[in-house]
């Protein structure tokens, strides 16, 4: 195989949930595709890394857009959004996840992973500090924790349930619908949305 291939082949298999034969067939579908469809899908890439950032707020994926120092995103900015409800998710690709069930309809905050100490990760090492500011400062009234179903994802729950409970405001997790370990961003939308409306007190 020719050293250009397979270090295509290589560099797409690296990418999480795709193995040899899918990387061999996208790079084979690029090949085919020719030099347009190869300029486009760099310069998409291209694009993604320049252009995507997290917003200053709650850590979701936003585009800069027009205008560089713009830091917002399109929940934060949203003034029809509820804003007395948060939903706290580990990264900012679980938002979607939540988004596609329509059954939250508030504000998010992207943790950034879970308490691991094992790992080394602490609270510090996540965006609880300003979680707790967040909620105070916007007067959130519920505040649901969707990390996802595994021995970390419970510590952090019941974490973020002692910080912000004292504050009286009201602290539920999703309910156990997942699978333990399952991760949230690759679980159906049907479960996912049952356990938001299944959510429970901490």
């Amino acid at each position: 195989m020719p050293p250009e291939l397979l270090a295509a082949i290589e560099a797409i298999q690296s990418l999480p949930g795709i193995g040899r034969r899918s990387a061999m067939r996208i790079v084979f579908s690029l090949i085919e595709g020719g030099k347009t469809r190869v300029e486009n899908f760099n310069h998409a890439l291209t694009e993604l890394v320049t252009r995507i950032t997290a917003c200053s707020r709650c850590g979701a994926y936003t585009s800069r857009g027009a205008d560089p120092a713009a830091t917002g995103c399109v929940y934060c900015d949203n003034p029809r959004r509820d804003s007395a409800s948060l939903c706290v998710v580990e990264q900012p690709s679980d938002i979607y996840a939540v988004e596609n069930t329509g059954e939250h309809r508030g504000l998010y905050h992207v943790l950034g992973g879970v308490l691991s100490p094992l790992d080394g990760i602490g609270p510090e090492e996540l965006h609880l500090p300003e979680l707790a500011e967040r909620a105070a400062r916007l007067g959130i009234k519920e505040v649901i924790v969707a990390a996802n179903p595994s021995v970390e994802g419970n510590a952090t729950a019941h974490y973020i349930a002692d910080l912000l409970k004292p504050s009286g405001i009201r602290v539920t997790r999703i309910a156990t619908g997942l699978a333990l370990g399952q991760m949230l961003d690759f679980a159906e939308t049907q479960a996912i949305s049952q356990s938001i409306r299944q959510r429970v007190d901490l």
